[in-house]
């Protein structure tokens, strides 16, 4: 059992939160929310003991029960795998089984694990905490850069793990599968509810709606109170009363006044009419990232494009924006569509200049529309007069929306448009996406958005996990009509043998995903390494039928 009891937290003069309050039981699955700023990841690093508090007490927790994914690890073996084996007790099957599962292919596990990006240093770190299977798992922002495949990898994990797990997360689809109770961080304060993420919605408004309404009469009696005092300390037969209400009145438990919600409001605008074909994509290459990739979006869509890291997607939306060009392949814009794009890194945004700036220089907005239009996503004074440079995250994320409303675009093109986001800023814009009547390709990790926004799920192709087969030559397309030669019915073979192959690579790892029992994981391990020689020798086959 963990029990925090009026924990209290200032950094200098500035109240962080205070008498937070709570009990976590053995095994319990548990979220915190709350908006960026509120404290969140302050109370877990209290927990862990990296902070130290200015009031109340914490028990039940040990430094030794306590697993915790950092955010900047450093690593000292050579390779990932080893890595992982630094971990005490940990058998190889175990490792590969957590590192298959959380997107990491064959060959990356030889990889040193300190020549990885900073998003695939937070999966190995998550990894080695998973790994430890600590009495209490304690995980800020856990999904941050994970793809949905290993999404569902993480919630299926914590789902079954017998230890408790505290998670920080943003992430409303992980909130609603995996946790059993969510502790609001909120003005200062801290609020249980229980239940997942859909229930905590229903009874924070519930709540919500129950503190107005007893604020709301506890006024309206104060009121009658007051007047009745004014009205009647002066007289002789009604003085009595006028002090007696008086008295009541003094001792009156004030209920304070429940704060204003800050909600952003996002409105995208009415689409302008375009063709109904918006979006044509014929055999698209880039590098050795995108290979053969066809697609058609319609007027009206909502498509989410979804695939596993590094298959591509920003890759593929810089081409079809015309950042990057293509080695081959066809786009075809439809008649009268204009193109809005939201990029993962803010590329569009000017970071020397200040939000007030940048929308003056793009638009030719006077200092006052573009306060007006920056304030519409809660961007206020004292962060519009920064450099973008110095924003965080989130705050760059809701000056480019901003932009992005402005261009008046009816085809939207959005690289994780919910990345680095709180809460309410994720629901303003899922309501806005839903409200939108224009065309959407959308690429997000974001389940919760896709499940409520998207009419269409594309699954991009995995060029990095297994090889696409480039396009015959066109001399070959064209005599279709005539009989297939010797050659030809070889290559025809060796394509189905290899479309095959990859079918069977692909159950093996669902079945490693699934598997507990170590001499099966050892088993699908060695079955794993022996498919993936299989189609290496199919392709180098079919290498040689095409000289």
């Amino acid at each position: 059992m963990i029990q925090l009891d009026n924990v209290t937290k200032f950094y200098g003069e500035r109240l962080i939160f205070r008498d937070v309050t709570f009990k976590v039981a053995d095994g319990e699955k548990f979220g915190i929310v709350g908006k960026n700023g509120a404290g969140k990841s302050t109370l877990i690093k209290i927990m862990t003991g990296a902070e130290p508090f200015d009031a109340g007490t914490i028990g039940g927790l040990r430094a030794e029960d306590i697993g915790f994914v950092e955010q900047t690890p450093k690593f000292s073996a050579a390779t990932l795998l080893d890595e992982m084996l630094t971990v005490q007790g940990v058998e190889k099957f175990q490792a590969r089984k957590i590192l298959y599962g959380l997107g990491f292919t064959e060959p990356e596990l030889e990889k040193n694990p300190n020549h990885f990006s900073g998003g695939e240093s937070a999966k190995i770190s998550l990894a080695k905490a998973l790994l430890n299977e600590p009495r209490i798992l304690i995980l800020d922002e856990p999904t941050n850069h994970l793809d949905i495949y290993s999404i569902e990898f993480l919630e299926d994990f914590v789902k079954n793990y017998r230890g408790t797990v505290i998670a920080v997360t943003h992430d409303r689809h992980f909130l609603q599968n995996c946790v059993e109770k969510i502790l609001d961080m909120e003005n200062f304060r801290a609020t249980l509810y229980p239940g997942n993420y859909e229930k905590f919605v229903q009874l924070k408004s519930e709540r919500r709606a129950a503190e107005i309404k007893a604020y709301e009469k506890q006024q309206e009696e104060i009121a009658k109170l007051e007047d009745f005092v004014r009205r009647n300390k002066v007289r002789a037969s009604t003085a009595k009363r006028a002090r007696s209400r008086q008295i009541a009145l003094d001792r009156m438990e004030r209920l304070e006044k429940p704060p204003s919600i800050e909600k952003s409001s996002i409105r995208l605008g009415d689409a302008a009419e375009s063709a109904n074909r918006v979006l044509i994509l014929e055999k698209i290459f880039f590098k050795t990232v995108i290979k053969d990739f066809s697609a058609e979006i319609f007027k009206g869509e909502k498509i989410g494009l979804i695939g596993r890291n590094g298959v591509g997607k920003s890759t593929l939306l810089k081409i079809i924006v015309g950042e990057l060009k293509a080695d081959s392949g066809e786009i075809k814009i439809g008649n009268r569509v204009k193109i809005g794009y939201l990029s993962q890194g803010h590329e569009e945004l000017n970071e020397n200049l200040t939000p007030l700036e940048e929308l003056n220089y793009e638009f030719g907005l006077t200092e006052g529309q573009a306060r007006s239009e920056l304030a519409r996503l809660n961007l206020f004074a004292q962060v519009v007069e920064k450099p973008i440079a110095d924003l965080s995250g989130g705050e760059k994320t809701r000056v480019a929306l901003t932009k992005l409303i402005l261009t008046g675009a009816n085809f939207l093109i959005l690289d994780e448009p919910t990345n680095h986001l709180d809460l309410p800023a994720r629901e303003a814009i899922e309501s806005a996406l839903n409200d939108f009547d224009g065309t959407i390709l959308i690429v997000t990790h974001d389940r919760y958005l896709l499940d409520k926004v998207a009419t269409r799920i594309i699954e991009f192709a995995e060029a990095t996990e297994k090889k696409i087969l480039p396009p015959k030559p066109k001399a070959a397309v064209e005599k279709k009509s005539s009989a297939p030669k010797p050659n030809e019915q070889a290559i025809d073979k060796v394509e189905a043998q290899i479309k095959m192959a990859e079918m069977e690579l692909k159950m093996i790892e669902h079945e490693i995903n699934a598997a507990s029992d170590p001499e099966k994981l050892t088993e699908l391990a060695a079955a794993h390494a022996a498919k993936i020689a299989e189609i290496d020798e199919f392709y180098s086959r079919w290498e040689e039928l095409q000289c």
